[in-house]
């Protein structure tokens, strides 16, 4: 009895940690010595308080390059983070017992590995209080006369979060999974349908052959290698990724530099056996040197490829996926600080719903499909929508889906794990009618039905609708979802427009937040509280009263350019309609 208590209860781990390991995400450099210096440090995109929240953390001492992983607890608390190359606790200290981690000779002289997916990281399914780094080492190796980064294996690091004081310890380094050459990157990982162990795929260098790796509670199995379709080369840069439901697998490969084809790579993928099928590789641009992303809709449908000046969306539904190809953002030719091109890079999705793409050059920005789930231009691909308080060398963490569960009936459901649904959701206000909100279900472990409340006495059945209020107001908006094994619900209070109980010039409601202050070329404000406006305008005003720049906000986070205006200080204020939302000043930097 006291070993089945003991299994079930470390079942009931795997899914409680695994809800929200992805929420802290970090990038950035580390601060220069001089401290004045605010353009350079560690950037939170931090996803715990419903909406992103982002914000400069100057104290960390590590700088990322393409490698980057952080991880949380299940309350979505920051317990380590690394760059390929150093492994840092959640006092921003090196971890007990990490020296020397992933130690290889080509290391000395960079700060951070330039790997792009070179790091992952899991929850151990048989100890809830161990967790596996999966990290690569890298070499160049010289092909036609040219140096190209290569893999020279894969390996697992192993912490101990009840060591050093819960801060975390190294138990185990560097200990070989693999040793071989493989594609540059491209460490991508999935759930198996077992909803414990987890797949973990890599692809041999200039090679049609599939690594498969499989973690369970006996440790790492190197399975026979698969090879699917024709053989070509693979040196080069890109990204692969897994469907959220991990039925599908795709890799975005950068193969051609400046004269030759670029390819996508999909397949199907079988959650049981680790197994692909169904290949189909086509060419889909060319031309360039670095933009290799990929990522997938939440709702698995929709694939999107970033090509450094443009990012397309292929339709993994349609009859004729090649023919499906949209072009959804052209890159605009906006140059951070003047000479940093803000083109297109890697992707990540995160768990509010969203895809983030980064830049191929350090910039203070990040781009956003703010609605992946819809086709073309509904996507609504919004250009520099995040402004980084510091600047971010094309660094995005690499995450798996962790909130995927068994494949419920499939023959390798077999642990008892059943799919019980986890209720969340995130809304977007519509710019041109306030009272239009739409409600995008961010639900996780297989819900079935949903059921609106809005909280003005209407209800809805679909799982993302389009809301239109009836009047300015306070409105508790909940979901409850649920299958045949449970029940969730999540409830959120939204503030429309002016219903919010009466308030005086002289009584700001301090609704509105600013970082980074202070700031050199733009900074982000925020519309807190669930609070949705009419018309929020920002109106900035020089030391003397002088009117200087007016900017309508929007419900969250708004991006305010700064470039034109003196080095200085200067007062804002934001008013909806006659309503003072709050007031403060900005200093205004090199």
């Amino acid at each position: 009895m006291k070993k089945l208590i003991t299994s079930l209860l470390l079942l009931f781990s795997v899914f409680s940690i695994a809800q929200k390991t992805d929420f802290d995400w970090l990038m950035g450099g580390k601060p220069f010595a001089d401290p004045s210096d605010t353009t350079h440090g560690i950037t939170h995109l931090n996803f715990n308080q419903n909406e992103l929240e982002v914000y400069r953390e100057a104290t960390i001492k590590m700088e990322f390059a393409e490698c980057n992983l952080s991880v949380c607890d299940s309350d979505g608390k920051l317990i380590f983070y690394s760059n390929c190359e150093e492994i840092f606790n959640a006092n921003h200290e090196t971890m007990e017992n990490s020296e020397g981690f992933n130690d290889y000779p080509f290391h000395l002289g960079y700060d951070g590995l330039p790997t792009l997916q070179g790091i992952l990281g899991f929850q151990s399914v048989s100890n809830p209080d161990q967790y596996y780094l999966v990290h690569s080492r890298i070499d160049y190796k010289e092909f036609n006369g040219e140096y190209y980064g290569i893999l020279i294996g894969i390996y697992y690091t192993k912490i101990d979060m009840e060591g050093d004081g819960g801060l975390g310890m190294v138990v185990e380094k560097d200990v070989t999974i693999v040793e071989d050459t493989l594609n540059y990157g491209m460490l991508t990982a999935t759930r198996h349908a077992n909803g414990r162990d987890w797949w973990i795929l890599s692809q041999e260098l200039n090679s049609n052959r599939c690594l498969r790796v499989l973690l369970d509670p006996t440790g790492f199995h190197v399975l026979p290698s698969q090879a699917v379709g024709e053989t070509v080369s693979s040196i080069g840069l890109g990204q692969a990724c897994f469907s959220p439901d991990g039925s599908r697998y795709v890799r975005n490969m950068m193969l051609g530099g400046t004269a030759d084809d670029d390819y996508i790579d999909i397949y199907d993928f079988d959650r049981c056996t680790g197994l692909l099928s169904n290949h189909v590789r086509f060419p889909y641009g060319s031309g360039v040197l670095l933009g290799g992303g990929a990522a997938i809709s939440p709702n698995n449908r929709f694939m999107y490829a970033a090509h450094r000046n443009h990012v397309y969306q292929y339709d993994l539904w349609a009859s004729d996926v090649i023919g499906s190809k949209d072009t959804v953002a052209v890159y605009d030719g906006f140059l951070d600080q003047g000479w940093n091109a803000t083109s297109f890079y890697m992707a990540q999705a995160a768990p509010d719903g969203k895809i983030y793409i980064n830049t191929t050059v350090g910039t203070h920005y990040l781009h956003i499909v703010e609605n992946p789930n819809e086709k073309g231009a509904a996507c609504n691909l919004r250009q520099r929508g995040v402004f980084l308080p510091t600047i971010n060398f094309y660094s995005i963490p690499n995450f798996p889906n962790y909130r995927l569960g068994p494949l419920d009936g499939s023959p390798c459901d077999t642990l008892g794990l059943d799919n019980h649904p986890v209720a969340f959701y995130r809304y977007d206000q519509d710019t041109t009618d306030y009272l239009s909100v739409r409600f995008t279900d961010l639900s996780y472990y297989e819900p079935t039905e949903w059921f609106w409340d809005f909280g003005d006495h209407t209800t809805s059945n679909n799982p993302n609708p389009i809301h239109e209020f009836p009047s300015d107001g306070t409105y508790e908006v909940c979901l409850t979802v649920s299958n045949q094994y449970d029940t969730s619900s999540f409830c959120r209070t939204l503030i429309i427009g002016t219903g919010i109980s009466a308030t005086t010039e002289a009584q700001p409601l301090d609704l509105v937040s600013v970082f980074p202050n202070p700031a050199s070329t733009a900074t982000n404000f925020r519309l807190g509280g669930d609070y949705l406006p009419r018309a929020a305008m920002l109106r900035l005003y020089s030391a003397t009263g002088q009117p200087v720049r007016s900017q309508r906000l929007l419900a969250g986070w708004s991006v305010v350019g700064l470039e034109g205006l003196a080095k200085g200080m200067y007062f804002w204020e934001v008013r909806d309609n006659d309503r003072v939302l709050g007031t403060g000043k900005l200093v205004k930097v090199e």
